[in-house]
């Protein structure tokens, strides 16, 4: 076994690298075509970085702008396919390599990218990505389901974030694969699982953190973009990306840009919602406390009024107007007697009977006086009946309108009694 004092410095390994590519004539001057993906270029100093890719690998490229000035053709993009000519340099201090473009020529657009559109507007000519086909998220969620890679930070992003909003949500967890070999069937199998009615989800959030177009091609995959669609539960789609698009965004019932914003969508915050019902409660206490008020003033001027305070006094008023009618009747009368007494008077030769005739009509108008006055309320309560109301001041006219153990008013002729009831008979 060799000793430590034989051991190569990281820096010795990365020189050593170094030496052997570049130094290597396989690896100068030569021509490389992929697909671009990754691309940008620095304002400052006009360089332009970006990878080359095609179905299986991808290699990063750099393009100078001492070089890149010489090239004329179309401007580069994603997606575009593309030839270049360089050679592979190594980074020493990072530790990886890549290709030293010395130009460039332009040869279309990338197979992967077209296939991806393609694919894009059938599924849209599909219906698929139909807003009527996209159902509201639950309001108030109890248990939320999780499709991701178990190892990854955007599972611990999102049981952070909905824990922080709702410390009572349930969280189950279906795990998969999110990208390379396997994914696409790992990732419709999780959906598929947490789907099951017997795990009782109310929303889920499938997706993974951001990644290179490489890294998110499981989700434009068409088998997933339909697990997507077919979910029984509604479902979020969260793969972190910057530009782009992935095609489960799109038939997704929400899509948010990070599972840390889909954990926000999906969870509502509990303190807030506790603040908003605490101020419904409060408009709906004094809401209800006016309409008590108005109702209360209602009623005090309802029974302030001179005849709920004193209902003997609707009796008198009563009785007061039938005493000036019986004097008018009986001043009527007595006046209608002494014109025809006149009247008789000038007639000497007038008979008994006419006389007794007129001693009849007399006593009838006497009568009538009596039986008046007999009839009047005054009348009646000195006669023996009285007048029964309750405690909410109504009259009793019968047997049925009145509780045991009630307590009752009666009005008398000369006062008023308060009795309570023992019993109905």
């Amino acid at each position: 076994m060799e000793t430590v004092d034989s051991s190569l410095s990281v820096s010795e390994v990365n020189r050593l690298i170094k030496a052997k590519l570049q130094d290597s004539p396989e690896f100068k001057n030569i021509w490389i075509r992929g697909e671009i993906s990754n691309h940008s270029q620095t304002n400052s100093s006009g360089h332009m970085y970006f990878s080359l890719k095609d179905t299986a690998s991808v290699i990063k490229c750099a393009f100078f702008s001492f070089q890149a000035k010489n090239y004329k053709g179309t401007p580069l993009r994603n997606g575009m396919e593309i030839l270049v000519y360089g050679s592979v340099s190594v980074y020493e201090p990072g530790g990886y390599y890549s290709i030293t473009v010395q130009k460039v020529e332009e040869i279309g657009e990338g197979d992967i990218l077209l296939k991806i559109e393609k694919l894009k507007k059938s599924l849209h000519e599909k219906g698929i990505f139909d807003l009527t086909h996209k159902r509201p998220l639950p309001k108030f969620p109890k248990r939320l389901g999780i499709v991701t890679s178990p190892k990854g930070a955007a599972v611990e992003d999102i049981i952070r974030i909905a824990t922080d909003l709702n410390p009572s949500i349930q969280i189950l967890v279906s795990p998969c694969l999110v990208q390379g070999d396997g994914a696409e069937s790992s990732i419709i199998e999780a959906i598929r699982e947490i789907n099951d009615p017997k795990w009782e989800v109310d929303v889920i959030i499938a997706g993974r953190g951001g990644g290179s177009f490489e890294d998110l091609m499981a989700f434009n995959q068409e088998a997933v973009v339909m697990a997507y669609y077919n979910s029984r539960i509604p479902i979020i789609s969260a793969v972190g990306h910057e530009i782009d698009r992935v095609l489960t965004d799109l038939a997704a019932d929400a899509t948010t840009p990070t599972p840390t914003a889909a954990a926000k969508l999906a969870i509502p915050n509990v303190s807030d919602t506790l603040i908003r019902l605490d101020e419904m409660e409060e408009r709906l206490k004094a809401a209800l406390n006016g309409v008590v008020r108005l109702g209360k003033e209602k009623w005090a001027g309802i029974i302030g009024r001179p005849v709920f305070q004193n209902p003997k006094t609707l009796l008198e008023v009563r009785s007061t107007a039938l005493d000036e009618l019986m004097t008018k009747i009986s001043l009527l009368g007595k006046n209608y007697l002494v014109r025809k007494q006149s009247e008789f008077q000038k007639f000497d030769t007038l008979t008994q009977n006419w006389k007794s005739y007129l001693e009849r009509i007399q006593n009838k108008f006497t009568l009538a006086e009596q039986r008046l006055v007999h009839f009047s309320p005054l009348g009646t309560l000195q006669r023996g009946y009285s007048v029964v109301r309750n405690k909410d001041k109504q009259v009793i006219s019968s047997i049925h309108k009145i509780k045991e153990n009630e307590s009752l008013e009666v009005f008398l002729s000369d006062g008023k009694l308060l009795v309570e009831v023992k019993e109905k008979i």
